[in-house]
């Protein structure tokens, strides 16, 4: 405060758009004294500090104005001034209790507020005394800052700082401080700059206050762009710490998916630590969860917003989507990297990736660059954060009609060459690319990509039982199909009533169990009957997949 509010609120004071107001009780703790030119030691008038708007206004001569964010005048009562009452309007800026003294323009806003630092009771006044931890000393006083001004000093110092290497570009707030408190901070910091220019040019002999860099009205721009949010409202009513009906990060990190919240003690916990399992941490993260409905499911960042567990849950289950899409198509080019053909299926000329576009991979790039586009535009206007997630949704839903196709039709043709990688590849890129473009955690934007570093930047004999990813689903898919079978066989028992026997029923429920409790706790979910028809079919309706990525379930 001494060392950066004081000093800047100072030049203000000396540029002649700052006054100070006289305190009628004073006291001789903490009163400031220097020394004039003949060394004569004399007291600095003590008492609050306010900013000056009409002069402001006439040292900048109309190149600027106040209250440039402010509500049209018409509509607003705080420009009246009611001269019956000019000696008794507010001038606390807030403080209740404190003695009323005059201001020079209703619009004048305090930059310092003298408070005594003892206790000095003059029936029927008492002197209001502010507590040492928020006291500091001053040319003015003891006091403390007005509370518009330290916003204002505080970027002005790391303006200063650093000035060679960074800019500020946008400052955000509520829209509840658009008006009095942004704009009186846009008016403090163009007076200070107004107020160096003129130092600097009185300190080269100017005649006319203006440097050779620029007009006395500052140099640049204080601050281009001001973003105003609006307020948040939690079980109906605006969010606020008097109300208490505030949610904190710690409690927002701490709510987990419905799914994961169900502990069952089983041996098939030891398979959950297995190789398998390295993605199964990004199906749960709230940050993302929270960031994806910040993004596109609030509305637009300009109105009101409403938190609940609702909400949260409607983006876990479109982040689910994503996940999904990343790992599965990620899985697709591992497996077409490291897939093994038989010598009598592949010549073993030329790589076994095709370099050749079908239709397919034509209509894919198209989509997706057509989505890509959208979401700058998106971005652009206003930061359409519904629009950008609408666009994500596109591309993902694309990237996934496109794996299940390509595997679809690799495993009903055989095909000695696999799809070309370029298209899955684009996709892939383009979705993470705008992932991270908006701030999503690598935990989700990563996903795939994690698993593979990781597992091939370790060494195989430390892993033990880890398996390469490729070799993780190939076991799916066997086990799967494995299980498939003994179902299918069971079925066909029961409905030819060939054996009605308990062993066909108990074989049954294995397979159910296999299903529903062995495999979601790794992260799998097993697709049967209609099911499996409806979300992992080929272009002509055969099942091309019995299992897809999903939240881990029934465990912690």
């Amino acid at each position: 405060v001494e060392m950066t509010i004081v000093p800047y609120i100072q030049q203000i004071v000396d540029g002649g758009m700052a006054y100070v107001i006289p305190e009628e009780q004073q006291c001789t703790d903490g009163i400031e004294s220097k020394r004039d030119e003949s060394g004569t030691t004399q007291q600095q008038k003590q008492g609050s500090v306010y900013f000056d708007v009409r002069a402001f206004e006439a040292i900048t001569n109309g190149r600027t104005k106040y209250g440039k964010l402010a509500p049209d005048a018409a509509s607003s009562d705080f420009f009246s001034w009611d001269e019956s009452n000019n000696n008794n309007n507010n001038n606390s800026d807030g403080d209740e209790g404190e003695p009323l003294r005059t201001k020079r323009d209703p619009r004048d806003f305090c930059l310092w507020k003298y408070r005594s630092r003892s206790t000095k009771t003059t029936k029927p006044t008492t002197v209001i005394v502010e507590p040492s931890s928020v006291s500091y000393s001053s040319p003015w006083g003891p006091g403390r800052p007005g509370w518009h001004v330290e916003c204002s000093a505080m970027i002005q110092r790391l303006a200063d700082d650093f000035r060679s290497t960074h800019e500020f570009d946008v400052h955000c707030g509520g829209v509840d401080l658009k008006f009095p408190h942004h704009s009186n901070e846009i008016a403090q910091a163009e007076a200070h700059s107004v107020a160096c220019d003129i130092g600097s040019s009185s300190g080269n002999n100017s005649d006319d206050g203006n440097d050779s860099n620029g007009s006395s009205t500052g140099r640049e721009e204080w601050i281009s762009h001001w973003i105003h949010t609006g307020h948040l409202y939690v079980k109906g009513r605006k969010m606020s710490k008097s109300l208490k009906n505030f949610v904190t990060i710690r409690e927002m990190l701490g709510v987990a998916p419905k799914t994961h919240s169900v502990r069952t003690a089983s041996i098939d916990d030891a398979i959950a630590s297995s190789a398998i399992d390295q993605d199964n941490n990004a199906w749960s993260s709230p940050s993302d969860d929270f960031r994806l409905w910040v993004l596109g499911l609030s509305g637009s960042y300009r109105g009101p917003s409403t938190f609940s567990k609702d909400r949260m849950e409607e983006a876990r289950v479109i982040r689910e989507k994503w996940v999904r899409f990343l790992m599965e198509g990620q899985e697709c080019l591992d497996r077409w990297n490291t897939t093994i053909l038989d010598d009598d299926m592949y010549d073993g000329g030329g790589d076994r990736s095709s370099r050749l576009w079908g239709d397919e991979e034509i209509e894919l790039f198209r989509i997706v660059t057509q989505c890509s586009m959208n979401c700058q535009r998106a971005l652009l206007d206003d930061l359409d954060g519904t629009s950008f997630v609408k666009e994500l949704n596109c591309i993902a839903e694309a990237g996934q009609t496109y794996v299940q196709w390509a595997t679809a039709s690799q495993n009903k043709k055989q095909r000695t060459v696999n799809p070309p990688e370029e298209p899955l590849r684009f996709v892939l890129d383009t979705f993470r690319g705008q992932l991270n473009l908006v701030g999503f955690t690598q935990r989700t934007a990563d996903v795939g990509i994690s698993a593979r570093l990781s597992s091939s930047s370790l060494d195989q004999q430390e892993l033990g039982t880890s398996l390469a990813p490729s070799t993780n689903t190939a076991i799916l898919d066997e086990a799967v199909a494995f299980r498939k079978a003994v179902r299918t066989a069971a079925l066909g028992a029961v409905r030819k009533k060939m054996d009605s026997s308990d062993a066909v029923k108990d074989i049954l429920k294995l397979c159910d169990e296999m299903r529903d409790g062995t495999f979601p706790k790794l992260g799998v979910e097993i697709l049967d009957g209609k099911v499996a028809v409806e979300t992992a079919k080929d272009a002509e309706g055969n099942t091309s997949r019995g299992w897809r990525h999903c939240s881990p379930r029934g465990r912690a």
